[in-house]
């Protein structure tokens, strides 16, 4: 039997991680940036080789993962895939461009109510050219003058109905030229937008059933001179 040794042997250190390895990897997943975890991947195998360090598994990970965004990014702008996305993007700011709530509508907008029923509450309408057909035309606006609590539809109703269809008749041009299918329509305050401090009625003349065509303001097939803004 011999004694057992005096001490231990130390055990060797333990190399640390390689720091690239890890970005690597972790672009790779993110793919934010698909050469850059490609790029570093590559750099930390290299550092790894010479230093001993961990890593070389994730170096790699990352490497693959970034090499494949890579060859997806490529392949999408020689197929147009890219561009498509790009207009897609563009498009849909365009469509947000044009959406406007409906305490923001002006006095010579023409605009589209979402749904196919003009008759019930809605926030934002979509506004358009008025040579297009349209659901409405903003003939102007005006401010109740009741003030404190909601008065109440039942209150508002007529008073919007008046001077809607004074604005309305002083907006058109040409009275005859009316549509049989247009008739005055208007929004007004709902009892959260009155608590907000909206006290605002918005007046036009909107189709009862299909859709109008150029402005009522300068007659059928014209649109609205540039401008022109609320009553």
């Amino acid at each position: 039997m011999y004694p057992p040794p005096p001490y231990a042997p130390a055990r060797p250190p333990n190399p640390p991680v390689n720091g690239l390895a890890i970005t690597s990897l972790v672009v790779g997943i993110v793919c934010c940036i698909p050469p850059l975890g490609l790029i570093l991947g590559l750099i930390a195998l290299s550092q790894i080789k010479r230093n001993g360090h961990r890593g070389k598994g994730m170096a790699i990970a990352g490497s693959i993962l970034s090499g494949i965004s890579t060859a997806l990014v490529l392949a999408g702008l020689l197929t147009g895939g890219i561009s498509d996305a790009l207009d897609g993007f563009k498009k849909g700011v365009k469509e947000a461009a044009r959406s406007r709530s409906t305490l923001d509508l002006r006095k010579g907008d023409c605009f589209n109510v979402p749904g196919t029923e003009l008759e019930r509450e809605t926030a934002s309408v979509r506004v358009v050219d008025c040579a297009k057909p349209h659901d409405g035309e903003v003939t102007g606006s005006f401010k109740l003058e009741q003030s404190g609590a909601w008065p109440g539809e039942a209150a508002v109703e007529p008073i919007a109905e008046k001077r809607c269809t004074e604005l309305n008749d002083a907006y058109v041009s040409d009275p005859s030229a009316v549509p049989d299918n247009a008739s005055t329509y208007y929004y007004m305050p709902s009892k959260r937008s009155w608590r907000l401090g909206d006290h605002t009625v918005t007046c036009s003349y909107a189709a009862v059933d299909g859709k109008l065509t150029g402005s009522l303001r300068a007659g059928p097939g014209s649109t609205p001179s540039a401008g022109e803004s609320g009553a």
